[in-house]
């Protein structure tokens, strides 16, 4: 109980790191999310709690659940508590150090049921709302309460539950599959939206030869991504339907890889309207593709695709050796 009070005395004499936002970073699959995060938040895996978001993911889950656990011989059930809890405990004990929660493909879970009353706590104390002092930017414009999170996390189930001022929530969505569980505008209002960048040529693989074919991995995407645009021009959020940067890493360019992975999307997803406008018309399944592929000694991908489509991802390598 006295290191409780030590921790408690601690807390309210140091100093608190201020400014946590609730960023969500979104793109086309493969454009480099997480790595982003990585590169501009946080790579010390020891400040970080990482949770991907699935159908199946409960608040339960999220926030915490009492379990069953075995104690001196005995039966008892106890508050296990889950990322968030977790988190928030972390970034409560260490007021000087920044801490990020991390939610991978937050779309793919029905956040708002996921969330639950902890969705209040997203609201947080800003610079341009003149009743709140600067030591209080990034902390929760609203307290909530929650008994058994106050206990993990204050040691204190009365306690009001706030998120901290240096604890950040993180979270990805791939825009091709915002459909899969939509995010209402009270939800998303509570969010720095931040539109990841689907830059190619910017790939330390783009340079790099697709396996079996003249053609490399940047004119490649290029001259899909700007394909699927112009053709699906009339269809909503068509530009989803692009090509990430690292779709594929550099090991998955080999002829075994390659055609399961992104030729069989541009067949099933990309250009599902539409096939003929980029594989030779002479296919009429996705697996004659595949097979012609992988056997044919020739240029692999002049073997699949319409002879103009290739054509232009040769002038496309051109273009970007020239410059």
């Amino acid at each position: 109980m006295l290191d409780d009070e030590l921790n408690e005395n601690v807390n309210e004499e140091q100093t608190r790191v201020t400014g946590a936002e609730n960023i969500l970073l979104y793109g086309v699959p493969g454009v480099g999310k997480s790595h982003t995060i990585q590169r501009d938040y946080c790579n010390d895996e020891k400040r970080i709690e990482r949770v991907v978001f699935h159908p199946d993911y409960t608040y339960s889950d999220f926030v915490g659940q009492i379990l069953p656990r075995v104690e001196d011989g005995q039966l008892k059930y106890v508050f296990t508590p889950g990322p968030f809890t977790k988190m928030l405990s972390k970034a409560w004990s260490d007021p000087e150090r920044e801490y990020y929660l991390i939610i991978e493909e937050i779309n793919r879970g029905n956040a708002p049921a996921i969330f639950g009353e902890i969705f209040q706590l997203l609201d947080r104390k800003t610079i341009d709302n003149p009743k709140y002092d600067a030591s209080e930017f990034g902390e929760s414009e609203y307290g909530i309460t929650n008994y058994d999170v106050a206990d993990i996390v204050y040691n204190d189930s009365e306690h009001e539950v706030r998120i901290p001022s240096n604890m950040w929530v993180l979270a990805t969505m791939n825009t091709a599959d915002q459909n899969v569980f939509t995010l209402d505008t009270a939800f998303q209002r509570r969010w720095n939206m931040h539109h990841i960048r689907n830059d190619v040529m910017a790939a330390k693989h783009a340079r790099q030869k697709i396996e079996g074919t003249d053609i490399e991995w940047g004119a490649f995407a290029t001259i899909i991504n700007e394909m699927v645009v112009d053709i699906n021009a009339d269809m909503a959020s068509s530009e989803d339907k692009r090509l990430g940067a690292y779709f594929v890493k550099s090991n998955e360019l080999v002829s075994a890889k390659f055609p399961e992975k992104v030729l069989k999307y541009m067949w099933d997803d990309a250009f599902k309207m539409d096939k003929e406008a980029v594989f030779d018309d002479r296919f009429r399944s996705l697996e004659e593709v595949i097979e012609t592929y992988e056997s044919t000694e020739e240029d692999k991908l002049r073997a699949v695709l319409r002879t103009d489509v290739y054509a232009k991802m040769l002038n496309a390598m051109g273009r970007k050796t020239e410059e």
